[in-house]
This record gives structure tokens, sequence and C-alpha cells, in this order.
């Protein structure tokens, strides 16, 4: 069993990723939520480096109670070097727990090295429990900065930012295979999805942008198909995409409102080209009641005060 440290920022996204790798990369058997941890009963490959709203991930050893630890640590094997570190979910945690804990399993011949260790054994307190376990992932948050949209060529306001892209790009749960943002703007699903290894396909209604994407693709060094189109009646043969995630246009910043008919015609072309057993996600600042899809989840992402994103996870049945 693995558990993550989800982040923070949208605890409902975190779940949702997981939940939607652990689908694309195996079978998932249970999950479990306490705080901000989030237990998977998984069998399939390692999805670690696919993860964009977790901290952490690591290899479950126990699930205890506080007064149980010194028992539990009694138990842990590690060979060379070794490292414990502890963090309280929701509360304070001892100072000296990592200390005593640590003394447990220096009395079994192994050896503390603080910087890089052969193995950190990571708890996680919550009101409730505390999960012990093996550190097997840990996010490196210096490369969601390295991609921020204001360091590509063609830039616009309003953008997804690398790590909400990633993440809903995830929501497809495509573990391989090609997708699809017909409404593509600066390129942001494209790239994140390009970085995975997908294959990568983009549209947009406005010419200067569909080319501004290409150009963005172009400075990562990403191979893609990028054209001009409308997103009510796309140029692709039926159930051509295994995964679709777009942004649609907000309107008050647009520069011309497509409104009229665009969520009723868009959506039924999103169904005509995904493949059948396949995800859309679309993302929007209306609230949408009617999809010709199942809906997986509905998400939120609070952007300031005049602007909430909508994230629906629709299914081709």
């Amino acid at each position: 069993m693995i558990s993550f440290l989800l982040s923070g920022d949208n605890p409902e996204i975190a779940i949702a990723e997981i939940l939607s790798l652990a689908e694309a990369y195996g079978r998932l058997k249970g999950y479990w939520t306490d705080e901000r941890i989030l237990t998977i009963d998984f069998e399939g490959e390692e999805f670690f480096h696919r993860v964009a709203f977790s901290h952490e991930a690591i290899e479950l050893h126990r699930i205890c109670k506080t007064s149980e630890l010194e028992n539990v640590f009694s138990d842990i094997k590690v060979n060379g070097s070794f490292c414990v570190r502890v963090s309280g979910i929701g509360l304070k945690s001892d100072s000296n727990l990592e200390k005593k804990l640590g003394a447990i399993l220096l009395k079994k011949g192994g050896h503390v090295d603080l910087q890089n260790p052969d193995t950190l054994v990571r708890v996680y307190l919550t009101k409730k429990n505390c999960y012990v376990g093996f550190l097997k992932f840990k996010q490196d948050k210096k490369q969601f900065l390295q991609r921020r949209p204001d360091k590509r060529p063609f830039f616009m306001p309003v953008v997804i930012l690398p790590k909400l892209a990633k993440a809903l790009v995830n929501l497809t749960s495509v573990k391989n295979g090609k997708i699809l943002d017909p409404m593509c703007g600066t390129g942001s699903f494209l790239i994140e999805a390009g970085l995975m290894g997908l294959e990568i396909y983009g549209m947009d209604y406005y010419e200067d942008i569909a080319k501004g994407c290409k150009e963005n693709l172009n400075f990562m060094k990403l191979n893609g198909k990028v054209l001009r189109g409308d997103v009510r009646d796309m140029p692709f043969k039926d159930n051509s995409f295994d995964g679709i995630v777009t942004d649609y246009p907000y309107f008050r910043a647009t520069r011309k409102s497509r409104n009229e008919d665009l969520y009723e015609r868009s959506l039924l072309e999103i169904k005509r080209v995904l493949k059948k057993g396949c995800r859309a996600v679309i993302v929007t600042n209306v609230e949408l009641k009617d999809f010709p899809m199942e809906v997986v989840y509905r998400l939120s992402q609070r952007v300031h005060g005049s602007l909430t994103r909508r994230i629906y996870v629709l299914r081709k049945t």
C-alpha cells in the first residue's frame, strides 16, 4: 500500500488525480483518506513521475497510534544509513520524536545520515493515526517554477499554471496515447502532456493563438500538431483521442464572445472525437449542469474573488 501526503492547495483535486492515475497504471483495490493523507491499496506500475498535487509518497509499513510508535519501530529493519522524519498533519508533533525513533533504529546497527540516507523512514501524524513508511517519492517543486507561463515566448493572461495543468491532464486517466486540447491557447495542457510522453494535438479558433501555441511547444522542444479550427466543428474522425483536456474561454477576458452555442455544440463534438470509455476534462468559469457524457468528478479551484474554475471530468460510455 502507498500513502500520499496531499498538497494543501486543493485536496479534492489531489485525491482525484491519484485515483485517476491508479486507474491508468494498474488496479485500485481500495482507498481511504485521513486529513491530507490518501492511502491506496494498489497493484500495478509506479506513477510517481506523473503526480502534481502530492508532496510525498511512502510505501506504507504500518498504521498505528502514537503510543504504539516505539513498538512499530522495533520491527523495522534498515540496511546502511537511515534518517527518520516526522510531520504532523493538522497538529504539532513532538520535537524530540525523531530522535527517539531514530535511537531505536540506531541500536539495531544502522547509522544516521541526515543528508543522503539509504532509507528515509517517514512518519505522518494525524489526529487519529500514525502512518509509518519508507519514502518513495518527493515532489520536485522547482519544476513548476521553471515552466512558468511568463517564461515562454508566447504569453496570455489568465493562463492555467503548470502544476494545475499537469494534474488536469492526469485526470484524463491516460497512460499512453493521444491527448487533444481543442481550445489550446498558449498550450499549457499540451506542454504538460508532452512532457509525460503523450502524443499531443492542439487547436484554437484564432490563427495567431494557434501559431503562438506551436511556438511554445517548439520552445519546450516538444513535437505536437497544432491547427486553426472551431471546437464546434472539429476536423477529426470519430473516436480519435484517448483523452481530451481543455479550458473554455472566460468571456469577460476574450476579444469576442462566441458563447451563444459554444457549450452545447462543443461538448457533442468532444464526445464524438473521444474514444469510448475515455475521459474529457472540461475547465470553465461557469457552472454547467447538463452533459452528453457521464460525470466522473465535479471539482473547483478558486483563483480570486471573481473567478472560480469549475472542473468537470466526463467519461464517454
